[in-house]
């Protein structure tokens, strides 16, 4: 693994693309459809001009603007995202490789371990899942395609930050918001580094209860041809149904050999 840690993938955005170009109202208008969440699903001029830093004209352009598009609807006051906008995000599914390739393979997996597993990819700070196969269980860990957790909380996260250089981790780690979401969450950057640097060890990680009590996850690399980590496999599980020890033993080989099989058509 020390020689994938050198090639990890760190992307890197020239100073003289970012000036010369990109088009400011398309960044914008990006930035305009990801204000709505599940705090704010719906939002008036005045309150999205004050969340993005806009004057109230130019909030009530660019609204008007997705609305004439069909991307948001309004009662003449508040303004909501609508099911159109989930295009953007079928286009990804659609045209990207990966989760296309990965799909097949994760519901394989799944119906040999009998838990949900999932594909994750980190961005910034959070680990994006963006492909899932589902166990027929009573319980349900909610990490559809399109779900954003906090990386420190999530084992495909730690695993993922476990190919980052050393320098490299402690810089995430100085720019993260290490947020607690359980009474369980750790948030104590070292014990965090601490952690990650035992994922990079082992080369899976485990988190328990992390950002819902109750729930483990345990994640391992997802290496592509050329030797570059280009996400990870990982399964959730309730932590009641097995000891941590047993799931690590029962579930770390199958989900590595998926890797494995993974590994050449990536």
């Amino acid at each position: 693994m020390a020689n994938l840690l050198m090639s990890y993938p760190i992307p890197v955005v020239p100073a003289e693309t970012q000036k010369a170009d990109m088009i400011d109202g398309l960044r914008k208008g990006l930035e305009v459809i990801c204000a709505f969440d599940d705090s704010t699903p719906r939002l008036t001029q005045s309150e999205l001009a004050n969340r993005l830093d806009l004057s109230r004209a130019a909030a009530r352009r660019y609204l008007m603007t997705l609305t004439a598009l069909g991307y948001t609807a309004t009662d003449g006051k508040s303004f909501w995202l609508t099911p159109k906008v989930m295009r953007l995000g079928h286009s990804y599914v659609a045209s990207a490789r990966l989760p296309r390739t990965v799909s097949p393979v994760l519901q394989k997996l799944t119906e040999a371990l009998g838990e949900s597993t999932n594909l994750a990819v980190l961005e910034g700070f959070e680990a994006v899942y963006i492909s899932r196969a589902t166990a027929p269980r009573l319980m349900s860990t909610g990490l559809e395609p399109g779900t954003r957790l906090p990386a420190h909380t999530v084992a495909a996260g730690r695993v993922m930050l476990s190919f980052f250089p050393d320098a490299a981790l402690d810089r995430w780690l100085a720019g993260a918001d290490l947020k607690a979401y359980t009474p369980q969450t750790i948030t104590d950057k070292k014990i965090i580094r601490r952690d990650i640097i035992k994922a990079r060890t082992q080369g899976y990680g485990l988190s328990e209860s992390q950002f819902e009590m109750g729930l483990r996850g345990i994640a391992v690399p997802l290496i592509d041809g050329s030797g570059i980590p280009v996400g990870a496999l990982s399964v959730s599980m309730s932590s009641a149904s097995l000891p941590a020890g047993v799931a690590i033993k029962r579930f770390v080989p199958p989900m590595r050999e998926a890797a494995e099989q993974l590994r050449d058509q990536l």
